[in-house]
């Protein structure tokens, strides 16, 4: 009898469409949120010097958003570097003295451990100064601005803000279309105008994350699909739709020994030899 083998990348073909024609028949809306929410918080407490943003305003990794008061910080930060370079200067001068060990041990080790002592306490005032800077950790968007100048800081947020590149959407769907829907798949987003009407806009999707677990209770399951958005052209909270006419399930590799050659859409040949 004739071999199956060379068949099977054909089946397998077959029963993926059967899988992604009840994939499109599925209605699956979704909602495009931001890929990432924070609540901007200081690390020190502090009366607000200065506020370089505002609501809507668009920031940048690492950005200085909000200043607090430091000449406290700034005048510690001189002192320490003067004693600093004292200890280093003194350490220069003692330099021949120590090349000819006509100082003891103690008294080399007290000049070292003096200038080392020194640079960490720089390094220790360098920080507390830059903890007065508040910074943006993302590139993204302002959305809330809750302090103004003269304003007390403490631990509460005084910035909050999105990343809109890229947009996240989080999808529902059927428990038993699980296994349909992979990471990496590509699929087309339909967003729908607020006012619910006009042309829609499509644009390509990324499913990056499938759910490991089923809701018992709703018998569903989630998957998220990432949108690019490198010009923030699309606003977070658009209602949107998931379509998946577009994916194209590629054939499997034959099986081991199988026939490496083209696929044939003859039947296969039932008669023994």
């Amino acid at each position: 009898m004739k071999s199956f083998a060379r068949y099977l990348p054909l089946i397998a073909l077959v029963a993926s469409a059967g899988a992604q024609a009840q994939l499109n028949g599925s209605q699956l809306s979704c909602l495009l949120e931001p890929s990432s929410e924070i609540e901007l918080s200081s690390q020190v407490s502090g009366v607000v010097s200065k506020v370089n943003t505002e609501r809507g305003g668009k920031v940048r990794k690492g950005q200085v958003l909000v200043a607090l008061e430091s000449e406290l910080e700034r005048a510690a930060l001189k002192t320490v570097k003067a004693r600093a370079e004292f200890a280093s200067r003194k350490l220069e001068r003692n330099q021949e003295l120590l090349a000819q060990e006509l100082l003891s041990d103690f008294e080399r080790d007290e000049l070292v451990t003096e200038q080392q002592l020194a640079r960490l306490t720089v390094a220790e005032a360098t920080a507390r100064l830059s903890q007065r800077q508040i910074r943006s950790p993302i590139n993204g968007v302002v959305v809330k601005r809750h302090v103004s100048i003269g304003e007390y800081v403490g631990t509460d947020p005084v910035l909050e803000l999105v990343s809109l590149n890229p947009l996240h959407a989080e999808v529902v769907m059927r428990a038993d279309q699980y296994g349909d829907v992979e990471e990496g798949m590509t699929v087309d987003v339909s967003l729908v105008h607020p006012s619910g009407e006009g042309e829609r806009q499509t644009v390509a999707g990324k499913v990056t994350v499938v759910d490991r677990v089923i809701d018992a209770a709703s018998s569903t399951f989630g998957f998220r699909v990432e949108v690019a958005n490198p010009d923030l052209a699309l606003p977070a909270g658009l209602k949107c739709e998931i379509d998946f006419s577009s994916v194209i399930a590629a054939p499997q590799a034959p099986s081991e020994g199988g026939d490496s050659g083209s696929l044939s859409t003859d039947a296969p040949d039932l008669a023994v030899n």
